[in-house]
């Protein structure tokens, strides 16, 4: 039994984390280079996987980060067919696109933030935002830990955060209701073995309205209702994924999704527990659990 853990250099404390627990526990893992990873094809239809160490032989796959290397995506599915994963990499795909989420969730009755999703085009995205009603949150389609998201109080800061998100390259955007009695607040409940693992409160920094760690976000322990644990639930198997970091916002309305995450990091959350969190990833990641 190897457990292969994709490192992606974007994001690599989840990784790091769960390799320090492997070699602790005696579990055999394998790295693998999300940025050297890749397929070969033989005439006759023999496939092997290899990155910049060689081959990689796996029987089960630990969560990981997609985004930044789509090349990557065709590698995985051959492992993903020769083991386990908790998450399938067309379940990874639809988490890292956040238009695909909000399809996901819609389909599947998820109550989600009011979500517009159209090109960066600057008349359809303000015609979208005037649907919604400002302020408004646009954002890329893909992205993470709140690089590509902006937020607009009225038509010519949108029109500034539209010029920003363009730097990067054309691309999708979601335009969507800034709930304003969140207050710079967000929960994020992280999901592993398709179980509730940890629940965390977050509020942004001083200056700051967007809630991710990565931009200075403080955070405290918190519980669930039972109506915002069936959502987050329902939120991960909906995106195809038993290992989820789902965003809530707390609205005058009840719970809302707000992002769903297939390699959230739990890192942060684990002072705000007694038992290991990634101990707990790891051993949902080892075996497929057994159908109830």
């Amino acid at each position: 039994m190897t457990l292969g853990v994709a490192r992606n250099p974007h994001a690599t404390n989840v990784a790091d984390r769960l390799l320090a627990v492997a070699e602790r526990l005696g579990v055999p893992a394998r790295v693998v280079d999300l940025r050297s990873l890749g397929l070969s094809v033989q005439p006759h239809g023999d496939v092997t996987v290899a990155d910049e160490r060689g081959p990689v032989a796996v029987s089960s796959l630990a969560p990981y980060l997609l985004f930044g290397f789509p090349a990557a995506v065709h590698a995985l599915r051959a492992l993903e067919r020769g083991g386990y994963a908790q998450n399938p990499v067309d379940g990874v795909l639809r988490a890292d696109d956040k238009a695909a989420t909000a399809q996901c969730l819609a389909q599947a009755g998820v109550a989600q933030v009011r979500t517009e999703i159209c090109g960066a085009d600057p008349g359809r995205v303000a015609a979208a935002a005037a649907r919604i009603g400002y302020p408004v949150v646009v954002k890329r389609t893909h992205g993470a830990q709140g690089r590509w998201v902006r937020r607009a109080a009225e038509p010519a800061a949108l029109a500034a955060a539209l010029a920003e998100l363009a730097a990067d390259g054309p691309g999708a955007v979601v335009v969507q209701a800034e709930v304003t009695e969140s207050a710079g607040r967000s929960v994020r409940a992280v999901i592993t073995g398709g179980q509730l693992l940890a629940v965390t409160e977050r509020a942004a920094a001083a200056r700051e309205w967007r809630s991710n760690i990565a931009g200075g976000a403080a955070q405290h322990r918190v519980e669930l209702t039972g109506d915002e644990r069936e959502l987050v639930l329902s939120a991960a198997r909906a995106v195809g994924l038993g290992h989820a970091g789902v965003d809530l916002l707390r609205t005058r309305h009840g719970p809302r999704v707000l992002e769903v995450n297939s390699c959230p990091d739990f890192t942060s959350m684990q002072p705000h527990y007694g038992e290991d969190l990634a101990e707990a990833v790891l051993r949902a990641s080892l075996t497929r659990p057994a159908p109830l």
